[in-house]
């Protein structure tokens, strides 16, 4: 009898299209995912009165939309499988196929932006302690594109919650050879293929990362925003950087490394990904403190009520003339 879960096979092309024109479940969770910053971001500034305009915002989404899209790809090539891509240079431009690599486009997201918004009278770090809050929830549609790509899948697990990924392919797959791997599908019930490799449950980290990086992290940010005294300049920011840098390094001892990052340092567990949390929580540290040393208000926010307060005082000053 069985006793695992098979993970749902999603056909994923949403429309098919020739090449580019193919609309992809996976291209279309990433446009969920800015549609939500978006309108999270616009009702702020239409519904709070933040002290940022509409075409402000939309110049810089577009920018983070850019940086996302081109340092994402270019990441996952240059990080994940960077010998397929040398050998077949003109697929790094099929990003309809899926393969976004977090890191490398949350640098280019970041600094693009800063290049524009440093050119203007807003401070960076008060327009990312906004854009950044609704970012875990874009993470969190990107990670059920994952999902349903059948990509970026975990360590085996005796889980209950464990899952078959039938897109594992066979070289990830484990030798039923070994005794710990033929006991362990017959325990549960699985058939050894005439091949030998045995494909095994395994933890779903993309649903673990939707719910701990995505819907978990952007409560945290929304209840840090908006609870107690106004947070100063940049700590919104530096927080989500020390939160997403150790969830991330946590789920990473669940992620099998040859689905996403290598190991490295001739460790048997210590990933590239690992190593690129490192320095997001230490600048998350470090910003925290800064920033509530500093207590420097956020800017962007501004008063809500100071023009209505100044709207009355010159109405009630032109009555008392």
């Amino acid at each position: 009898m069985e006793s695992y879960l098979t993970a749902p096979t999603f056909n994923p092309v949403l429309v098919d299209l020739p090449g580019p024109l193919a609309v992809s479940w996976y291209g279309m969770m990433y446009f969920c995912g800015f549609l939500f910053a978006y309108f999270f971001v616009h009702r702020h500034i239409k519904k709070r009165k933040i002290l940022m305009t509409a075409d402000e915002f939309s110049n810089i989404l577009a920018l983070i939309f850019l940086g996302v899209l081109v340092g994402g790809r270019l990441g996952f090539t240059l990080f994940v499988h960077p010998s397929y891509y040398l050998r077949h240079p003109l697929e790094i431009l099929a990003v309809w196929d899926g393969g976004m690599y977090f890191f490398g486009g949350l640098f280019a997201a970041m600094f693009l932006p800063w290049l524009a918004i440093r050119k203007t009278k807003l401070n960076y770090l008060d327009v990312a302690d906004l854009i950044i809050i609704p970012a875990p929830m874009a993470l969190a549609f990107g990670r059920w594109g994952n999902f349903i790509n059948g990509e970026f899948w975990g360590k085996p697990s005796r889980a209950p919650w464990a899952m078959v990924f039938d897109t594992v392919p066979e070289a990830d797959r484990f030798d039923a050879s070994l005794s710990w791997v033929a006991v362990w599908a017959d325990a549960i019930g699985m058939d050894i293929p005439s091949s030998g490799l045995v494909n095994l449950p395994r933890h779903p980290v993309q649903l673990y990362e939707l719910i701990l990086e995505g819907i978990i992290l952007f409560a945290v940010l929304l209840a840090f925003r908006n609870i107690g005294k106004p947070k100063p300049r940049g700590s919104v920011l530096s927080l989500f950087l020390l939160c997403y840098g150790l969830m991330r390094f946590l789920i990473e001892f669940y992620r099998h490394p040859s689905s996403h990052s290598a190991l490295i340092l001739g460790s048997g567990w210590f990933t590239i990904s690992m190593l690129f949390t490192l320095p997001m929580i230490a600048a998350g540290a470090a910003g925290l403190i800064r920033s509530f040393s500093r207590k420097i208000p956020n800017a962007v926010y501004g008063d809500p009520m100071a023009k209505k307060r100044k709207g009355k005082s010159k109405s009630g000053g032109a009555k008392r003339r």
